[in-house]
């Protein structure tokens, strides 16, 4: 009797298990899972897969190029987000000669109003259920899937039920990824994701994100000057001093559109581009971005205290002359009190004139911070200006640029101001920020991320610029020239003074460097350390298109000349005239691929095209002129040129992600 129990119940076991083998099992299959929205500035995931959707198709592409393994891994991990550039705001599609037929002119940013999670308004972070919900998530949004483990094949009908905590969250083919609300892992901390065929056991991993917080400092390289969310828009048919292109919408409303207005901050800027790649390139990593830069800004004024802006107002002076006075802000406008305000959970304090946050009561740690600045305190725009301005030209305008600064005053600047106004930043960051080591817990300054500036006067080839040379001749058959030839009654390049320019680059880059290894910081310096932007300087051209829109270096404009490099002549006699070398309202490509990476005076009047503004909001043309507000983002990255910035910055910052996530 007690076998022929023992056998029943062996057969009552038989009969309940399944016909075949289990249709899940983790020797043939493993979960696999991702954060759906890596980069939380983007409100809208779809925002972020375009990204991740240019970046893995330029991976297809490195792919194909004839390289050796390690060659296509150095490859691509210095060119990965001006490589996405390309995908993204190319005419022609990607790597190669066939133009779009869905191209948008205004790039790939343009798309962007109301999909941040910063509000212009307010110029806070809270824009996604306050800063508190930006600054600390509960949850992150994934999106699961199934891989097979040695060519396994899933059944076509099979159907599996996901869990995440025990929960089910999810019952769909087991051959489709899922996502969608209530898919998501609590954070901080961690949960088992489970999935199974209906009626079979389970396999299951544990999961948990990594939330890098990410804050950016700085000037107008980090900002993205020079390269607006939303260009403006020419007319072919109204003209300005009959001669130049004018806005299709000649008001405030036709003005170039920014993230930050005022700091003219954009989504091109190149902290924001490597912030955004680091999200990219790690599935199971968010990035949560905290930016501040703003052009114009220096150390003392903008970073640690307030500064002026780039925009400006109209002011009537004496005997109703009008200038232009540019905007500015206070002590609780400057950079470093703008992020205390979001990270503190009290009102910052000042002691001693640092800003503090009261007992130290921070929202969250800081993971990087990367910053981009010293330009502005030396006279960088000053002594560009000393390079382009001609002899005798007004004072006013020498004012615009900050009065100019010679090669030699720049030399002297450098030397006896660079290393105080380091030494200041450096306390005030060190006295303000929880940017803390993991292990200890102690102020950690390899994490802030100093990146250096790049040669911005090489012309195709990786030499100078050719510019005026004093000699006999037309002063337009210099590229440099060309490239300002819409300004050339005020500006001329000279050859002797571009040099002594030039000569200055790896002064300044020697001198950053040493001061960020004195106060501990990384110094980013291989966008000038490894010529990045050799043969991509503001006069630099494609031989090969020289007749494509977005290589001609002199403006449009609308009559004849004597020659194809000269600019137009005016002329009222009502006589057939015509746009060349191309049409601004159909023609203009600011975000095009082309050779140069820096913003000349003529591509500044193109891509942001500043104007002054009266009290009244309405745009002053007589005083926008006068102050060359038009050429506002000259000597400026494209937005090629801030993603190879990027790319630049990426080579220091990923072996320390990458240290960060290991040692989880």
């Amino acid at each position: 009797m007690k076998n022929l129990l023992g056998i029943m119940f062996l057969l009552l076991g038989l009969i309940h298990q399944p016909a075949g083998a289990q249709t899940l099992d983790s020797s043939n299959f493993r979960i696999e899972w991702q954060v759906a929205n890596r980069f939380r500035l983007f409100r809208d995931p779809a925002f972020f897969k375009l990204h991740e959707n240019a970046w893995r198709e330029y991976l297809f592409h490195a792919a194909r190029l004839k390289l050796s393994e390690d060659g296509r891994a150095d490859y691509v991990s210095r060119t990965s987000v001006l490589g996405s550039e390309h995908v993204l705001n190319d005419r022609r599609i990607a790597f190669s000669d066939t133009p779009r037929k869905d191209f948008d002119w205004r790039g790939w940013a343009a798309g962007s109003e109301g999909k941040l999670c910063y509000d212009p308004e307010s110029r806070r972070h809270n824009a996604c259920g306050g800063i508190d919900g930006y600054l600390s998530p509960r949850s992150h949004a994934i999106e699961l899937w199934l891989e097979a483990v040695g060519g396994v094949v899933l059944p076509p009908a099979a159907q599996c039920e996901w869990r995440i905590g025990g929960a089910l969250v999810a019952t769909a083919g087991c051959g489709e990824r899922v996502s969608g609300a209530g898919i998501v892992l609590p954070y901080p901390g961690s949960a088992e994701i489970s999935v199974n065929a209906a009626g079979e056991q389970p396999i299951a991993v544990s999961a948990s994100v990594r939330d890098i917080l990410i804050a950016s400092l700085g000037d107008s390289f980090a900002s993205g000057e020079g390269n607006p969310d939303r260009p403006p828009e020419f007319s072919d048919a109204q003209r300005y001093r009959n001669l130049y292109p004018l806005r299709r919408e000649n008001s405030v409303a036709g003005s170039a559109a920014w993230t930050d207005q005022l700091c003219h901050r954009s989504l091109y800027g190149q902290n924001l581009r490597a912030a955004l790649q680091i999200a990219v390139e790690n599935p199971r990593v968010s990035v949560t971005f905290l930016d501040y830069s703003c052009s114009g800004a220096g150390i003392d004024d903008g970073i640690l205290g307030g500064q002026y802006y780039v925009e400006r107002e109209t002011v009537t002076e004496i005997a109703s002359k009008s200038a232009a006075r540019p905007l500015s802000g206070g002590a609780r406008d400057s950079q470093i009190y703008r992020l205390l305000r979001e990270l503190c959970v009290e009102k910052p304090e000042e002691k001693r004139g640092l800003w503090k946050c009261p007992g130290n009561k921070f929202r969250r740690n800081v993971d990087f911070l990367f910053l981009s600045v010293g330009g502005n305190d030396i006279g960088f725009s000053s002594v560009i200006a000393w390079a382009a301005l001609r002899g005798g030209v007004s004072s006013r305008i020498a004012e615009f640029f900050g009065a100019t600064v010679s090669a030699e005053e720049f030399v002297t600047l450098m030397r006896e101001v660079l290393p105080d106004a380091y030494a200041r930043l450096a306390k005030a960051l060190e006295t303000a920020l929880p940017l803390y080591s993991a292990n200890d817990g102690v102020f950690d300054p390899s994490r802030i991320m100093l990146t250096a500036y790049p040669d911005l006067v090489t012309n195709e080839r990786g030499g100078l610029c050719e510019a005026y040379d004093g000699g006999d001749g037309d002063e337009d058959r210099f590229p440099a020239n060309q490239s300002l030839d819409m300004f050339s009654s005020w500006l001329l390049a000279s050859q002797d003074r571009l040099i002594a320019v030039r000569d200055q680059f790896p002064k300044l880059f020697i001198r950053m460097r040493e001061l960020a290894e004195d106060h501990g910081w990384t110094f980013a310096g291989r966008a000038y350390a490894d010529k990045m932007f050799e043969g991509h300087g503001f006069c630099a051209r494609n031989p090969e298109r020289a007749g494509d829109p977005a290589e001609v270096l002199i403006i449009p404009c609308w009559g004849k000349a004597e020659r194809d490099t000269a600019t137009c002549e005016s002329s009222w006699s009502g006589k057939a005239r015509e746009w060349r070398p191309y049409n601004p309202a159909s023609q203009n490509f600011p975000y095009a691929s082309r050779q140069r990476w820096v913003r000349s005076f003529n591509d500044a009047y193109m891509a942001v095209n500043q104007k002054v503004v009266n009290r009244s909001g309405q745009i002053d043309e007589k005083t926008s002129a006068g102050v060359f507000s038009e050429t506002i983002g000259a000597l400026h990255p494209t937005a090629e040129g801030h993603a190879a910035m990027a790319d630049a910055l990426l080579l220091s910052v990923r072996p320390m992600v990458q240290e960060m996530l290991e040692a989880r």
